[in-house]
Formats: structure tokens, C-alpha cells, sequence
């Protein structure tokens, strides 16, 4: 049984002749006619796929790139103690590098498109597993490398080590002056290509290859010291870099847990929240009235259950007259993606026409009503606050008055909102706006009750569109 099981993982029993192996690294490490060309494609192609945000021009990029020849070619003549090839890929190597960078300078320099896409950030922060990636890739590479029919593997690891999109990203830092985003993408090439590099040795010591040279074991001793010390000092930054990112992921999902479970609460005014993970902040919007400083407290006592300490919580209320708009909109584009950063924006003229409704409201109801329950409040007004937070309304139908559960007991002030929507609202949404028009409503019983809008539907099916939305504002 174990004869059978090492066969299986036997290597040498498809392995190339040394002698094409050989001549395929060498092949590969050349600088000059095909090779300088390509490199040229994949630079451009590869600009142009971070610059647009699209993926799969970046994928073709990576399938073309020469680059992983020379790294290979500085692996393999480490295994096989052959100084010329060493001599020769690292040249070649560093030729390429320069040419990459010169050409990915100039590209991003004309271009128009000067905001950097999430695939260009996406590079600019390596960590360990980045690391695993150039290692595992690498390994698979040279084993490619030596086998005699050509497979798969060699597009595959063009792929998940990516030695052409750091570099062209290193190329827009230069251009536009980001020198964070060069010093994390040159760094995530400098990983790709060492790792890869130790990979390929690995290997082709594995195979036993045979070797083009003898060095004294004064030499050898001095190469494993340089190589042990280059790995070393490329890989803690990764580590540490590496720990940033799990604790910052672990604290986000325990921020975002905490937060939901307060806006899941039957008494809790919480309308949104927002994290940030590298600030350890967590930023809460809240309605009605609401100890502020309880809240905090509550929150902090619930993170640190979760193994959280030395968090900021942020509350403001969103109904409070003194707030200040633009401080909260602010406080909220830190960190927010594009979509919540509008939503803000849009609400912040329905916020101020809702603090002065309200005060208006208050004022009329005030000379009609000798008691809460007899308060009215305006449907229109009414629309056009609830609007301001779920653009999905189109029409609203208000019923306010009192319910009498048993001819003993005190009337109680109830009221009956009917919602006509674009689209049904989710359980999360609706939720929240219930508990919001409590408060609105100054907290009597609240029946929420929602429809599609017929017309919508109508308009929606002669037109074959999805209508998303109802409010003017939007």
C-alpha cells in the first residue's frame, strides 16, 4: 500500500529530460525580441484593465506576461549553481522592472483616469497570505516546468502569483505622486518574486537536477545566508500586515453584530450604523429621544463581551434640532462607500424641511388637541419625512385615532399607516420605520400596513422595467 501511495506523488515519472529543462528556464529568462515585445502588451494591458476596473483585461495581462521567466531562471540557477544564469535572469529581471515601471508611468500619466479602482487598491496592501500565494504558485510553476507534455498549470500560475498588475500599479503611484500605493504594490512584487524564486529552488533541489558547476562551501554557506536573510526580511512586514488585517476583520464583523442586534431591539431608536475598522469606530444614527451616553456605554460593554476594548462609539440623533447637518454628513463620508455617501447627501435637504415639520406640527396640533391622542399630523408632511428615509414610498394613507380593547378599559391613541410601495420593503426596513413612526407619531400604537402601487405595476409591465424607486428627491 505505501509503495503504491509514494507512486502516486512520484515526480520523476513524467519529468522532462534535464536537457530540455535547462533550455526551457534559459529560454524564458532571455531579454529581447519576443519577450520585449510581450512585456510591452502586458504592461499596456495591464494598465488599462486597473485603470478601467476589469478584471479580465487584467487576467489577460497576467496570462502573457514574460516576467515569472527570469524569476525562475534566478531560482533554478541557485539549485543548479550555475553564477552565469544568475547573472544573467537577474539582469534581465531588473531590465524588465524598469521598463514596466517607465511604461506604466507614462500610460497613467496621459490618462484621463486619474481615481484609483478598487483593483488598484486591491494591490496595494500584501500580507502573508500573499506569501502562501508566491510559494504554492511558484512550486507549481516549476513543476510545470519540468513535466514533458504542457498542461494547465502555467496559465494558473500566471494568475494567482500576479507579478504584472503590482508593477503597474507601482507605476500609478509614481505617476500621480502616491507613494503609499507604490511603496505596497513594489513591496507585493517583491514578495511575488522572492517566494517564487525559493519556490522554484525547492523544486528543482527536490528533483535533483543535475548541476552546472561546484562551489566551495565557503560560497554555498554565504548564498543560504543571503537568500534565508532576503526571505526573512520580506516576509515579517507580511506577517505584521497580515495580523493588522484579521484584527481589523474581526472587529468589523463584532461591530456590525453588536449594531444590528440594537436595531433588531423592540425599544431601540437605532437607524443605521457604520464601521470603521482600521479608526476602531463605530458610528451609530439614532431617532427620538435617547441617552446618548447610555448608549455608549451599552455599546462598549457588548464589544468587549466579544473580546473588543478601546473602541470609539459615535452617536447622533437624527431628529435632535441641534444637530449640525454637514458635521454628520462629514462624519459619515470617512470610510462609506459611494452609495451611502448619496443616500446622505440627499437626505440632508429632507432632514432640515423635517425638523422645521415637525416644530410646525407640533405647533398646530398643540391649540387642537387637549390630550396626546387627539394630536393629527399632516399625511403630506408625513410622506415626505418617511420619503426621506425609504425612497420606495409613493403614497401614504394616515388614520389617526384611538382603540378601545374592552369597554372597561381607557381608549388608547392608535394610528394606521398605509404605505403604497415601488417595491416591498424589506423586514429589516420596515422594522425600523415602524419603530420610527412610533416615535413620529408621539408613541402611540402604530399598525404599519403595505401595498405595491397598482399604477407602478401597470407602468412597469408596458414598459418591461423594474421601478426602484418613488421619491421626488431621488
Amino acid at each position: 500500500m505505501r509503495p503504491n501511495l509514494l507512486f502516486l506523488f512520484d515526480l520523476r515519472k513524467d519529468q522532462q529530460e534535464p536537457s530540455v529543462i535547462d533550455e526551457t528556464v534559459r529560454s524564458g529568462a532571455q531579454f529581447g525580441g519576443t519577450n520585449l515585445w510581450v512585456l510591452f502588451f502586458a504592461i499596456l494591458i495591464a494598465s488599462v484593465g486597473l485603470n478601467t476596473n476589469s478584471t479580465a483585461v487584467i487576467i489577460g495581462a497576467m496570462l502573457i506576461s514574460p516576467l515569472m521567466g527570469p524569476i525562475v531562471g534566478m531560482g533554478y540557477g541557485a539549485a543548479v549553481q550555475d553564477l552565469g544564469l544568475i547573472r544573467m535572469a537577474g539582469k534581465n529581471l531588473a531590465i524588465f522592472v524598469v521598463l514596466s515601471l517607465l511604461t506604466s508611468v507614462l500610460y497613467f500619466t496621459l490618462s484621463p483616469l486619474e481615481q484609483p479602482q478598487s483593483e488598484l487598491m486591491a494591490r496595494t496592501f500584501p500580507t502573508l497570505w500573499d506569501v502562501l500565494i508566491a510559494a504554492f504558485g511558484g512550486a507549481a510553476g516549476m513543476v510545470a516546468v519540468t513535466r514533458r507534455s504542457y498542461n494547465n498549470i502555467v496559465p494558473g500560475v500566471a494568475i494567482a502569483t500576479a507579478l504584472m498588475p503590482p508593477l503597474c500599479t507601482a507605476g500609478f503611484g509614481i505617476a500621480h505622486g502616491r507613494w503609499d500605493m507604490f511603496g505596497g504594490a513594489f513591496y507585493l512584487f517583491i514578495i511575488n518574486s522572492m517566494f517564487i524564486g525559493a519556490s522554484t529552488l525547492a523544486v528543482a533541489k527536490l528533483l535533483r537536477l543535475p548541476r552546472h558547476g561546484e562551489l566551495d562551501e565557503a560560497t554555498r554557506k554565504r548564498h543560504r545566508l543571503i537568500i534565508a536573510l532576503g526571505l526573512t526580511v520580506v516576509l515579517v512586514p507580511s506577517v505584521w500586515m497580515g495580523y493588522r488585517l484579521v484584527q481589523q476583520e474581526v472587529f468589523a464583523s463584532a461591530a456590525v453584530r453588536v449594531a444590528r442586534d440594537l436595531e433588531a431591539e423592540p425599544n431601540s431608536h437605532v437607524l443605521m450604523h457604520e464601521v470603521d475598522a482600521r479608526a476602531r469606530t463605530l458610528r451609530l444614527i439614532v431617532v427620538g429621544r435617547t441617552d446618548e451616553a447610555q448608549l455608549r456605554e451599552q455599546v462598549k460593554r457588548r464589544m468587549l463581551n466579544d473580546g473588543q476594548a478601546d473602541v470609539t462609539v459615535l452617536v447622533r440623533d437624527a431628529g435632535d434640532d441641534s444637530l449640525n447637518v454637514e458635521k454628520l454628513r462629514s462624519e459619515l463620508q470617512e470610510g462609506v462607500n459611494k452609495t451611502l455617501v448619496e443616500q446622505v447627501k440627499s437626505m440632508d435637504a429632507q432632514l432640515k424641511s423635517l425638523q422645521q415639520d415637525v416644530a410646525k406640527t407640533r405647533e398646530e396640533t398643540q391649540a387642537l388637541a387637549e390630550k396626546p391622542a387627539a394630536k393629527l399630523v399632516e399625511a403630506q408632511a408625513l410622506l415626505e419625512e418617511v420619503q426621506a428615509q425609504q425612497p420606495l414610498v409613493c403614497a401614504l394613507t394616515l388614520a389617526q385615532g384611538e382603540r378601545a380593547a374592552s369597554a372597561s378599559d381607557a381608549p388608547q391613541p392608535s394610528s394606521v399607516v398605509v404605505l403604497d410601495v415601488a417595491k416591498n420593503l424589506s423586514a429589516h426596513d420596515k422594522d425600523s420605520l415602524s419603530r420610527w413612526l412610533g416615535v413620529r407619531l408621539e408613541k402611540t400604537e402604530v399598525q404599519l400596513i403595505e401595498r405595491l402601487d397598482s399604477r407602478l405595476l401597470n407602468a412597469r409591465d408596458k414598459n418591461r422595467r423594474k421601478q426602484t424607486t418613488c421619491s421626488p428627491k431621488s
